[in-house]
């Protein structure tokens, strides 16, 4: 009984050791000209219905709605989305704004969807006090998709929006500065059974919305900022939350922090500690 006792508890402690590699993605990181440059010079964006190519602004303005359009290459300047229930899938963009705008703006409901394998970046390093996100959303803005998107909004906020939902199973790492939040937005909401990764960083807020956080699973890495988490009410009904290096944890102003469904890691680091 005890040789079964001590291989059962082995195999727990391999089971659990290998959940915990596979929950965690590696970090991803921009190695500078290096990485732009391998994107190359251009952008395409198939199909050109509606589109508006410009030097520094490319709008994507269909009269009808719903349509997908797909994205790669390297664009420096700042793209528009306009028409509603657009759907832009992105399979290996560089989009970056070096002026005082978001790189990416979606003025109507619009999906962000990573193709499996790609790597996309969007990032706003312009010098401005406009409290724009790199990323921002009008309406409802849904991230998903299986590949990886790599936001950074060195001006304000990294992504900044109104109905915000996250699906899918890719990874989603988000940068904003120590004047705003990784992700800025009325409302963040995760249904149940999606299996991405999140990562919000190096913020004055990882996460803050000014209405409600209801999250039902994903994976989510909260590190570096000076508060993980703010929100007017806050249900975290299921998921993944590790929560490194911040000064605060949770604050929501209406009422007490609902954390009963998830798991909840924290780890402090003492020159933050309060």
């Amino acid at each position: 009984m005890k040789k079964i006792a001590f291989f059962l508890f082995v195999a727990i402690c391999l089971l659990h050791t290998a959940c915990v590699v596979r929950t965690e993605p590696l970090r991803l990181s921009v190695d500078g000209e290096n990485t732009r440059l391998a994107y190359g010079v251009d952008i395409s964006i198939t199909p050109m219905t509606g589109v508006t190519m410009g030097r520094r602004l490319i709008t994507i303005a269909p009269e009808q709605e719903g349509l997908t359009y797909t994205l790669y290459g390297y664009f420096n300047g700042q793209i528009v989305s306009k028409t509603k229930n657009t759907v832009l899938v992105l399979n290996g963009l560089y989009l970056e704004q070096n002026g005082a705008k978001s790189a990416l703006r979606c003025t109507a409901k619009t999906e962000i969807r990573t193709v499996d394998g790609s790597r996309n970046y969007i990032i706003s390093s312009g010098r401005s006090y406009a409290k724009d996100g790199a990323l921002h959303g009008k309406r409802d803005l849904v991230l998903g998709g299986s590949g990886t998107l790599y936001v950074k909004g060195s001006v304000w906020h990294g992504i900044e929006g109104d109905d915000v939902k996250i699906k899918g199973s890719g990874s989603l790492y988000v940068e904003g500065s120590r004047r705003g939040a990784a992700l800025d937005c009325e409302s963040l909401t995760v249904e149940p059974e999606k299996t991405f990764s999140a990562y919000f960083l190096n913020a004055k807020y990882g996460i803050k919305a000014d209405d409600s956080v209801k999250i039902a699973s994903g994976n989510f890495f909260l590190y570096d900022n000076d508060t993980a988490l703010k929100a007017g009410t806050i249900a975290l009904k299921g998921g993944l939350f590790r929560i490194l290096g911040n000064r605060q944890l949770f604050i929501a102003r209406k009422g007490p922090c609902d954390t009963a469904g998830a798991q909840v890691i924290t780890e402090e680091k003492d020159d933050l500690s309060e």
